[in-house]
């Protein structure tokens, strides 16, 4: 009987309220462990993927050594996620979710509307609304912090659609070898990659300058009037 309130419609959300759980503590990898073996397996392999790579393998090699929990630490951290998702289901990171498959013509619409018809939540749709095109106007030594620390084929990726004045800009931050294999990769990716390949390697990003930005290595990516960092 626990857990039964976590179910398709809410997997995204579930995974990432575990996240901040165990980003909190490390040793609460337990409880994830816990949550995605109680389930069905449907609804924990929807949970599983929203998690990175690396932590998918820790999570599955810590099953299989069958962690064992009293009736009273599963009832506990029942309550305690069940709460959590209560409370929060529906906000932000639903909302997160649905806009990363828009492109920014849609994005940018529903922004417009928002911004008309609700005025005062703009601010905060915006700061979920992060855009692609907000992280190519920060300054540069953000830029750089962002762009120079991901993937030459993540960069083809989400570079192949832009103008050459970005993917120029682009170019004179990489290292030689890198600028090389990524220019290679963006001629190949015109014609190659498709658009759903394209906007999720640009969410890929945006979720890393998120991170970068909460951790503390960039400044705040959307200022407090909702526009971006100036050059």
């Amino acid at each position: 009987n626990f857990f039964k309130y976590i179910n398709e419609h809410n997997t995204y959300h579930t995974a990432h309220v575990l996240m901040k759980i165990m980003s909190s503590k490390p040793e609460n990898l337990r409880y994830v462990c816990l949550v995605v073996s109680s389930v069905e397996p449907e609804i924990a392999e929807k949970i599983l993927f929203e998690f990175p790579e690396e932590l998918k393998s820790e999570i599955i090699s810590e099953i299989m050594s069958l962690i064992q929990f009293t009736k009273k630490e599963i009832e506990g951290f029942d309550m305690v996620l069940r709460k959590l998702l209560t409370e929060q289901f529906g906000g932000k990171f639903v909302l997160a979710k649905i806009l990363e498959n828009l492109d920014i013509d849609q994005k940018l619409s529903i922004s417009k509307s928002i911004a008309l018809k609700y005025p005062e939540n703009e601010k905060l749709f915006r700061s979920i609304m992060i855009l692609f095109e907000d992280l190519l106007k920060l300054k540069d030594r953000d830029y750089t912090r962002i762009f120079g620390e991901v993937s030459s084929e993540i960069l083809s990726m989400a570079f192949c659609n832009l103008e050459e004045q970005q993917i120029n800009k682009l170019y004179n931050i990489l290292p030689k070898g890198v600028k090389a294999i990524v220019q290679q990769g963006i001629e190949l990716g015109k014609k190659n990659y498709s658009k759903s390949e394209i906007l999720k390697s640009q969410q890929y990003i945006i979720e890393f300058a998120k991170k970068l930005e909460k951790d503390g290595f960039i400044e705040q990516i959307l200022k407090e009037e909702g526009t971006t960092s100036a050059e």
